[in-house]
């Protein structure tokens, strides 16, 4: 396996299109109204998301295999969303690069701290969250686990 992550920007759009995709088949099937939305958009519309957010992608070949993304969350810090591994590629590092990646591009752009969100169940992303230095950030309630790290 040869992995390589890159930063995708705006003219890079079927690439981080298919990263994206592939993590929502992964995650969610081809028959989710989430994997349809996605799948439907227009370049226009995959361009403008490439402007605001920083997206990177992880790829063994052509295939896509890995993807985490950045943005401005609602407390105008950063947001660690979209971090998915095909599982072939779970165990590689690959998940360490793609967070290393956003902390990097997290500090470039200003932010002081990074956040994400994870589902409770998901005991080996939690895990791996804690180990690259992000921490559950209070109660974490019935719904989703949030958890921060400094950059």
């Amino acid at each position: 396996m040869q992995l390589q992550v890159r930063r995708f920007g705006p003219d890079d759009w079927e690439p981080a299109r298919a990263a994206r995709l592939a993590s929502i088949r992964d995650g969610f099937g081809e028959d989710s109204d989430f994997y349809r939305e996605q799948a439907s958009m227009e370049p226009a519309a995959w361009r403008a998301v490439l402007a605001e957010h920083v997206r990177f992608g992880a790829f063994d070949g052509d295939r896509p295999v890995g993807t985490a993304c950045w943005r401005t969350g609602d407390d105008g810090d950063g947001q660690l969303y979209g971090m998915w591994v095909h599982p072939d590629a779970r165990g590689t590092g690959l998940a360490d690069a793609l967070v290393d990646a956003v902390v990097a591009a997290a500090r470039e752009l200003g932010s002081a701290t990074l956040s994400l969100k994870v589902e409770p169940g998901n005991a080996r992303a939690i895990a791996f969250y804690l180990r690259t230095g992000f921490v559950a950030d209070g109660d974490p309630g019935p719904g989703l686990v949030v958890m921060t790290r400094p950059v």
